[in-house]
Formats: structure tokens, C-alpha cells, sequence
């Protein structure tokens, strides 16, 4: 292992922890709503009753959308990228 590649993973295993401690003491408090019951992680999802409703559909069906967008556009730009890289070396 190179000295970069360690301290990238021990910047980026520390942001973790920190992100988790803060997600859990917002949790403890009560503000995590349905994801409070059973923990951070929930491994027992059968529990917790969540009721859909329809209102619920265009934002997820937009959601999707936006991210299929962005993949695609993604994938195209990363085509190009390589494309051109091949054709310098």
C-alpha cells in the first residue's frame, strides 16, 4: 500500500464514524422517525407497519427518473472520456 491510499482510508473510515455517531445521537432523540424503531440498521423489517399511499408514487417515480438521467448521462460522458484517452495514447 502506497502512504496516500492509507490515509485516504483512514480520512474516509473516520468521516464514517462521524457520520454514524451523528445519525445515531439524531436517532436517540427521536427524530428518526420510523427509522428509530429497531435501531440505525434495521435487520427486523417485518415489525414496523409503514402504510403507502399514492401521493407517495410521482416523487419516487421522479426520483427514479432524474437517477436513470443522470446514469445515462454518466456512462456517456464517461464513454467519451475513455474514447478520447485512447485515442492521445
Amino acid at each position: 500500500w502506497r502512504s496516500a491510499l492509507l490515509w485516504r482510508a483512514f480520512f474516509t473510515t473516520a468521516m464514517v464514524v462521524v457520520v454514524l455517531r451523528a445519525l445515531i445521537d439524531v436517532c436517540n432523540s427521536g427524530k428518526c422517525g420510523s427509522f428509530a424503531e429497531g435501531g440505525l440498521i434495521m435487520f427486523n423489517v417485518n415489525s414496523v407497519d409503514i402504510e403507502y399511499h399514492l401521493s407517495d408514487l410521482p416523487p419516487v417515480i421522479f426520483l427514479g427518473i432524474i437517477g436513470g438521467l443522470l446514469g445515462s448521462l454518466f456512462n456517456y460522458l464517461l464513454d467519451t472520456v475513455l474514447r478520447f484517452y485512447n485515442l492521445l495514447y
